[in-house]
């Protein structure tokens, strides 16, 4: 019997859907918590994909410069969304956090320790500090996916335990989360084949970001 694996793109599919069900339920069901916590595994679906592009591209500036663009374009889409929940989501979109993440992967690659560690620490806190969605958790969370990619044992066990980590230490500051749900992601990621799969159409994945927005948005505004 043939194991049951998944593609970037099936994986790409999984993180699309679910991002969907997540602002979806944000949106128009907002008191149903399903709805949220099954759209907990779309972003570190996302991140590991920015991760393992990050392996895969030739031109690492251009794919920089590229996620940077589209979270420019993204924010014009982010604001009436974020409107329509009245205010409740961070006030920059999940591209700029993905941006902080591939440099972050960057810099850990490229700078030697001395370097790197102090500046992704830098770039962590501002995250945080600037109110990327996720901040220093998803810039992180990339980071931690680009070692699943690379000791695929010790990263998935990371990537596991990251999210309740972080869940521990936000109930012990006082806040209720419930980013442990994230974990759910890992058997998907775990099944990654390494395989490119089908081909979607150039750019799908970032256009369908704020294009969803805008229709989720136009939607709530005109009901």
């Amino acid at each position: 019997m043939k194991k049951f694996s998944l593609s970037s793109t099936g994986i790409k599919l999984v993180a699309i859907l679910a991002m969907v069900i997540d602002h979806v339920g944000l949106l128009f069901f907002p008191h149903q918590l399903l709805w949220r916590v099954a759209g907990r595994i779309a972003f570190p679906l996302f991140a590991f994909l920015v991760a393992e592009g990050a392996l895969r591209t030739s031109n690492v500036r251009a794919y920089l410069f590229r996620l940077l663009g589209f979270a420019i374009i993204s924010q014009f889409a982010y604001i009436p969304f974020n409107g329509a929940t009245g205010g409740i989501l961070s006030p920059f979109n999940i591209f700029f956090t993905l941006s902080a993440g591939l440099l972050a992967l960057i810099l850990w690659k490229r700078l030697p320790r001395t370097i790197s560690v102090p500046a992704i620490i830098l770039l962590c806190a501002l995250a945080d500090i600037l109110s990327f969605d996720y901040g220093a958790y998803g810039v992180l969370t990339v980071l931690i996916s680009n070692l699943a990619l690379q000791r695929r044992k010790l990263g998935i066990t990371a990537l596991l335990l990251f999210p309740q980590a972080v869940t521990l230490l936000r109930f012990a500051l006082g806040a209720i989360s419930i980013q442990g749900y994230a974990s759910m992601s890992v058997p998907l990621v775990a099944i990654y084949n390494g395989e490119r799969g089908r081909k979607l159409p150039r750019h799908l994945f970032y256009w369908f970001y704020p294009v969803h927005l805008l229709v989720l948005a136009s939607i709530w505004y005109l009901k």
